[in-house]
């Protein structure tokens, strides 16, 4: 999609999650929750990456490094229109995508079924869901698929507050109509420039927004506590776990951990809670002990691992037997007798 530029918003510190690091930069199955949301976009092939920094920059700027992306820098914390103006001097002719760096799950099906509408919509696009409890997100006042408002929970009414339907933070906006984002302003109850106000200024120049709904909600929120990482864990680990198994790895135990970046060959054997980490590479036809820790390795094919190992920057040769409670560390090369 080489006429698109995606725009990531990743400059709020997080208040909720009660911690000096960038929300963004927590992790999930060992990646952290921005490098999801960028990989997705890089998926799209759009014309560029952009992403907004702000607090803890510094950190957020150097994993970013060798991923492709441009950064921009919201200086102050002063709300999401404010955030996307300032990586306007990175855009140049494109619609824009804009995604959000705290919302990890988000598959890439979703994002072209989403811009599939958006194309044919031609108008500024929110993405929408529905969740039990609204609370703290910005209701949609929709008229069909129209959106007559976006209520920020701040200054919703008490009827508005019941709206189970919410905004996501997800939106697509047309290049013709990125003009529109300088004219937002701070009448709110948080003197913010929210960008969802930019409904509301498209309907005064005769012009609309639309909602596109997605149904997989758990897919769509941002990871806003440490509650809510612990459960994107969950259902990230679950993905995982299954991607190894469509390739013909056996898993013997759901409690079995294995991190974003594990490379594992089919008819590989993984017993009950084995951890593996880091960037460890796993051959075929290989055995994995209960409670194995596995952490940067490399394991060749047929190697069996008795189990209750813990292994630390080590490379196991083909046809290696270790047995249980071996302890090996860094820079180890484990070879067969002969």
């Amino acid at each position: 999609m080489k006429d698109l530029d995606i725009v990531i918003l990743a400059a709020g510190k997080g208040e909720r999650m009660v911690s000096r690091k960038p929300k963004v930069m927590h992790k999930i199955m060992g990646k952290p929750l921005l490098g999801y949301v960028v990989d997705a976009a890089r998926s799209l092939e759009p014309a560029r990456v952009i992403v907004v920094t702000g607090y803890g920059r510094e950190m957020v700027e150097d994993y970013l490094r060798g991923k492709d992306v441009v950064t921009a820098v919201q200086k102050e914390q002063r709300g999401t229109a404010d955030a996307l103006a300032s990586a306007r001097s990175h855009l140049a002719g494109n619609d824009v995508l804009v995604l959000l760096g705290d919302v990890p799950l988000i598959e890439r099906s979703t994002l072209v079924d989403f811009l599939e509408f958006c194309r044919a919509s031609s108008s500024i696009v929110f993405l929408t869901t529905d969740v039990a409890d609204p609370s703290g997100y910005g209701r949609m006042v929709m008229d069909g698929d129209m959106i007559a408002h976006i209520r920020e929970d701040a200054d919703a009414t008490a009827e508005e507050k019941l709206i189970q339907r919410i905004n996501t933070g997800i939106c697509y906006i047309p290049f013709g109509d990125l003009g529109l984002v300088e004219l937002i302003d701070t009448g709110n109850n948080k003197g913010e420039h929210y960008l969802t106000d930019i409904c509301k200024i498209a309907r005064e120049r005769g012009s609309h927004a639309k909602g596109f709904f997605c149904p997989r909600t758990q897919e769509v929120l941002g990871v806003n506590t440490m509650k809510g990482l612990l459960e994107a864990n969950t259902v990230m680990r679950q993905r995982i776990n299954e991607r190894h198994m469509t390739r013909g790895v056996t898993f013997l135990g759901t409690d079995i951990y294995v991190e974003n970046d594990v490379v594992i060959g089919h008819d590989t054997v993984i017993a009950p809670h084995s951890h593996l980490e880091g960037a460890t590479v796993i051959g075929e036809g290989v055995y994995i002990g209960p409670s194995s820790i596995i952490r940067n390795c490399r394991i060749g094919n047929n190697v069996t691992i008795v189990g209750l190992a813990f292994l630390e920057g080590v490379e196991a040769k083909e046809g290696v037997r270790i047995g249980a409670l071996s302890r090996f560390k860094q820079d180890m090369v484990i070879e067969r007798k002969m």
